[in-house]
């Protein structure tokens, strides 16, 4: 192992995503509500994962999430939709940027979904963008 690389293990993520998100569905557009993003509690040990190459300035990382909207998902209940509408999404995050002067991270990258009734990989499109 290199000295200047260090290798790490993602044991918590929350976050939540309060700006609107819309969504269309059946030709009608909704307001998502806030999204909450968590560790996948079912994925395997060898998930959440990363390293930072100090020789680089270099941050990479992998999540394993769960992507849930509780106020949609609480509606398309109402309306008698079964979990495989309203359940959450599972999610790949693999992001990765510069280590800053601070020690801090400005991590982007791609979100790949799984499979979901309501939000289909090849038609849903999800990013992490980098902070300022």
């Amino acid at each position: 192992m290199n000295d200047s690389v260090v290798t790490f293990k993602v044991t918590k993520l929350t976050a939540q995503v309060n700006e609107p998100v819309t969504l269309e569905w059946q030709g009608k557009e909704f307001d998502a509500g806030p999204i909450t993003v968590e560790l996948d509690p079912s994925d395997s040990n060898s998930a959440n994962q990363g390293a930072l190459d100090y020789s680089l300035r270099h941050a990479r990382a992998e999540f394993h999430v769960r992507l849930t909207f509780p106020e949609f998902a609480g509606t398309l209940e109402a309306l008698g939709l079964g979990q495989e509408f309203t359940g959450p999404i599972r999610a790949v995050i693999r992001s990765e940027g510069a280590i800053l002067d601070d020690h801090s991270f400005a991590l982007s990258g791609d979100c790949n979904m799984g499979p979901h009734t309501l939000f289909p990989p090849e038609e849903t499109r999800a990013a992490v963008l980098p902070g300022i």
